[in-house]
């Protein structure tokens, strides 16, 4: 889905996939194992530095 949306120009063209996916997963994966909530600020920042085109 993150190649078809670069593509597509829907997020940012120098993403590399797997590294998006790790950057993106991996704060809230921890959250979530730490029993910690997922601020909204936090989903706002990872998706203006990593998905905005």
């Amino acid at each position: 889905m993150l190649t078809c949306a670069i593509e597509a120009g829907d997020i940012a063209p120098n993403l590399d996939p797997d590294a998006t996916l790790d950057a993106l997963f991996g704060p809230i994966l921890y959250r979530a194992l730490m029993g910690s909530g997922i601020p909204r600020g936090l989903l706002d920042t990872l998706y203006e530095e990593l998905l905005n085109p």
